[in-house]
């Protein structure tokens, strides 16, 4: 799993375990979002934060097949690399299954319909995978860290 804090992703197991995606390596979601124009005294995150939390909640986490309620959201304020970090709990133990419904529902009903940019980095290992998301629209931004663990 990532730890998303102050501009940076770090991996929470060993280094010899990191299989971070070359382009996570190789893109800074903090700068992306300034070289678009979004920063905290131009955009008001908070709203966009608050509408997220409420349609991921919707959509992954409340009466959902492949997640357990026991998941949460939390916000991050002072983390512009991922201003959202979700821990995704599976209620079962087949965690591609748990990455490829949350890839449908990303496609399906979270993410900007009309976005300028869209990255979603997938980081796996034996036990949990981590999925990192900057998404731009023109007038919309948010950074996203959504880990996804077993629960089974």
């Amino acid at each position: 799993m990532l730890d998303s804090c102050a501009g940076q992703v770090k991996p929470l197991a060993n280094s010899a375990n990191d299989t971070r995606s070359p382009a996570l390596k190789k893109h800074n979601f903090a700068s992306l979002l300034l070289e678009h124009g979004f920063t905290p005294k131009t955009y008001d995150f908070d709203s966009t934060v608050l509408g997220f939390q409420h349609d991921i909640f919707n959509a992954l986490i409340h009466n959902d097949p492949v997640f357990s309620e026991k998941s949460f959201i939390r916000e991050q304020p002072d983390c512009p690399d991922a201003l959202l970090r979700c821990e995704l709990i599976t209620q079962s133990d087949d965690l591609s299954a748990a990455v490829q419904h949350f890839y449908a529902r990303w496609f399906e009903e979270l993410r900007y319909s009309n976005s300028v940019l869209e990255l979603l980095n997938l980081e796996m290992h034996e036990d949990a995978a981590s999925i990192h998301v900057l998404t731009i629209s023109k007038v919309n931004a948010m950074t996203f860290v959504f880990n996804i663990q077993r629960g089974a």
